[in-house]
């Protein structure tokens, strides 16, 4: 053969032979030719973004898994509304926004467990678009009722728990002296007592002259009465306002207010000497004995 004709011949034979140079296995890997060609820095770039996307199951119910989330620095997309970084971004402020609508959310339940009325919240446009998305917040609600049930079985099982650790909440069947109690004794006191049972809370200020003196009046009430629950509560244990102090409260039927007395010593005549006679005529003209 030629020298023409060899060369001819070896450089077809080159052509048209395929050089394995793949695992078996990696053949059908479509993903690996556009691996080879990234860099060690873009390698390690794009893993980052993989593991930040990467995001954990949040339980409804508990909450578990929600401040797993793990995101760049907020400099990693910082000014960016498209892309990786605008999706990390979109995340990110999905995220702060969850958790200041979560932090209110608990802090109305927390609100509600002592009666006290909470400011509405105020609404941002993107809050308000929120609001359509409805099998959300039932699912929000939902998690909101169970962790008020729960939390209130917590505490009525540490008030359990802990007597005498805290000004506890006197012996439903203990009458005829003026227990003190804080706030959770407070809620004790009104709830877990017989329907027909008559709970008068004094509501006092420790630095104010006339709750002693209504204190005074008071004691002798409260040892002729012992169907009737007496208790006192500072003021501040119940946010109550300090301008309406001294105050009593009249409950029946576990927690129903009957007589609001607040105020109390502007109710007395002028004309009248204040004591045990004045203070007892004013709780029967508002059916409290």
């Amino acid at each position: 053969m030629s020298n023409a004709a060899q060369e001819e011949f070896n450089d077809l034979v080159a052509k048209n032979t395929h050089r394995e140079t793949l695992h078996p296995e990696d053949r059908d890997d479509l993903e690996l030719k556009d691996t080879q060609d990234l860099s060690e820095e873009d390698l390690f770039r794009n893993a980052q973004i993989d593991s930040a996307m990467r995001m954990p199951t949040v339980d409804r119910l508990t909450g578990a898994g929600a401040s797993e989330i793990k995101l760049p620095p907020v400099s990693f997309d910082s000014g960016r509304a498209t892309g990786v970084k605008g999706v990390i971004a979109d995340a990110r402020n999905y995220e702060a926004a969850r958790k200041n609508k979560w932090r209110h959310r608990v802090r109305t339940a927390r609100n509600s467990i002592f009666g006290i009325e909470a400011p509405p919240a105020p609404k941002s446009d993107t809050e308000s678009s929120d609001d359509d998305a409805k099998s959300v917040d039932a699912d929000e609600e939902a998690f909101l009722a169970e962790w008020r049930e729960s939390r209130r079985r917590e505490l009525e099982s540490e008030a359990s728990r802990s007597v005498r650790n805290r000004r506890t909440s006197p012996s439903v069947r203990i009458f005829g002296r003026l227990d003190e109690v804080d706030a959770l004794g407070y809620l004790d006191a009104i709830e877990k007592v017989g329907r027909e049972t008559t709970v008068v809370v004094f509501v006092y200020d420790h630095e104010c002259e006339v709750s002693a003196t209504i204190q005074s009046a008071l004691m002798p009430i409260v040892k002729a009465n012992p169907e009737v629950h007496f208790v006192k509560v500072h003021y501040e244990e119940i946010e109550f306002d300090n301008a309406a102090v001294p105050a009593v409260l009249g409950y029946r039927n576990q927690g129903d207010l009957f007589a609001n007395l607040t105020g109390l010593i502007e109710m007395i005549p002028d004309d009248e000497s204040f004591g045990t006679p004045s203070l007892r005529q004013l709780f029967q003209k508002h059916a409290i004995l």
